[in-house]
This record gives C-alpha cells, sequence and structure tokens, in this order.
C-alpha cells in the first residue's frame, strides 16, 4: 500500500485523505488542507479543532471543512496543543479538563447542535459557545460561521439570541432563571460590581468590547480587563459561558429587559 505520510495528501480525492486521516489518527496529526484547492495570498488560512465525541458527525464535519481550501483542521486530544482558531464541539467541555489544559489563547467554541429548536440552542450557550449550528449544516453555512467567528467582534449566538423575535422570550427566560437545585440550597452572592453586571448585560447581547466601551464610557481596552476580571469571579472560560453563569443565577436583570 502507498505510504501516505510519505506521499502526500495532493495524490488523493477529498474523500480519501479524510478516510486516510481518520485510520492513520493515532500515527500523525492531522492538520492539512484536505483539498487540492489554492486559495488567495491576502486570505489567511483557519485552523479548526474537532473536539467532537460522536465519529458519525466527526466525520460529517470533516467531510464538510475538506471542501475549503482555506480550512486545516486538527482532531482529536492533538488538537489541545495546537494553536487552532475555532473548536467544534457536540457537547459541553469537562470544566476540570478545561482548567488542566491551561490554554493560553483557548479557541472559539462553534457548538454542534441536533437541530435549531430552542433546546439545542440553549445547550450551545450554557457549554460556552460563542456559534451555533445544527447537523444538517451544509458546506456554506459551516464556512459562513466559522468565518465570521474569526472575522467579527462579539459573540454570533447571544446576538443570534437576542435579536430573535421566535422563540427567544423562552430561551431568555431559561436563561435567567436560577436553577431550581441553587434556589433550593444555598443562594450564591453575586461577586459583580454593578459596573461588572451592566458590562456582562452587554456581553450577554453579543457586544463587542468596543461597543461595550461607547455605551459605558470607558475605552475597549479597560472593558477587556474587565472581562478578565468578570471570568475570574464567574469561574468560566469565556464571554458566552460568563453571561450563561449569570444569567442562570440571578446576576444579571431579565434578559429581555437589558
Amino acid at each position: 500500500m502507498r505510504d501516505f505520510a510519505a506521499t502526500g495528501p495532493a495524490h488523493y480525492s477529498i474523500q480519501v485523505q479524510a478516510e486516510l486521516a481518520l485510520r492513520f489518527d493515532n500515527t500523525q496529526p492531522l492538520l492539512i488542507p484536505l483539498t487540492q484547492d489554492t486559495i488567495a495570498q491576502d486570505v489567511p488560512r483557519i485552523t479548526v479543532h474537532l473536539a467532537i465525541s460522536d465519529i458519525d458527525l466527526e466525520n460529517a464535519m470533516l467531510s464538510l471543512l475538506g471542501r475549503d481550501a482555506r480550512f486545516s483542521v486538527v482532531k482529536g486530544s492533538i488538537g489541545y496543543a495546537a494553536e487552532s482558531d475555532v473548536r467544534l464541539i457536540d457537547e459541553a467541555p469537562d470544566p476540570d479538563q478545561q482548567r488542566e489544559l491551561g490554554e493560553l489563547s483557548p479557541p472559539k467554541l462553534l457548538y454542534i447542535g441536533l437541530d435549531n429548536s430552542d433546546e439545542s440552542l440553549i445547550e450551545a450557550v450554557q457549554a460556552g459557545a460563542w456559534a451555533f449550528v445544527s447537523e444538517a449544516a451544509d458546506s456554506s453555512e459551516l464556512e459562513t460561521v466559522i468565518c465570521s467567528l474569526v472575522e467579527e467582534k462579539g459573540s454570533p449566538l447571544l446576538r443570534r439570541i437576542a435579536s430573535s423575535e421566535i422563540g427567544s422570550a423562552a430561551l431568555l427566560r431559561e436563561l435567567s432563571a436560577p436553577r431550581v437545585e441553587v434556589s433550593a440550597t444555598v443562594a450564591e452572592d453575586n461577586p459583580l460590581t454593578t459596573l461588572e453586571v451592566q458590562i456582562l448585560e452587554l456581553v450577554a447581547r453579543g457586544e463587542p468590547s468596543k461597543v461595550i466601551g461607547d455605551v459605558v464610557g470607558l475605552a475597549e481596552q479597560t472593558i477587556k480587563n474587565y472581562v478578565v476580571k468578570i471570568l475570574d469571579k464567574t469561574h468560566s472560560h469565556n464571554r458566552a459561558h460568563a453571561a450563561a453563569i449569570a444569567a442562570q443565577r440571578g446576576w444579571l436583570s431579565p434578559l429581555g429587559n437589558v
């Protein structure tokens, strides 16, 4: 059999490349463009980490990503050591594992949900995702969402929830409602200052740091510093996760009124 590592991916079709990459997963990381197409020199390549638990879904996402020369893909545990731009997940990350990894600049999370239902969107927010697509997404939709995560500021998922007229009320009520188990035991004091709450409420609307700074009258970098403090106080790993935690514990105003 021809040695895949020696001959390189250019000798194989996209599908064969994907199959070989999966087959040789234990012997080499997959960090290659899966198509022979070229991209313009001024278009930056995007590295995507597949951290998906369902093998069939992982293969489907790999096939979709392989149609665009802009994407390089790394899969499995090796992806946590690579500097990826976006991480695809289908379930909430393990907080203990994330603390152990200690990633200095973790990638933005894109949640792959079962469908476009309110329940799937809620799962995505609670997982700390910045964006969401359903399993039925085609290559064009997946490309658009990934590129928007890299190129735009703020959280597309939170903006989607905040601006949606259909079903948003149910989503916001769910996210704003304190957890039954929390209220039934010991209520947690809000560790955030009034200004931090105001900033986090704007974060929950998907606003980027510059817009938040304009609203509260502070510099963009100052807002970023405040966000770091908020992440520390809420023990969260990104803005979306912090907003979800604060909303669930009743530390924010009802999100529909923000």
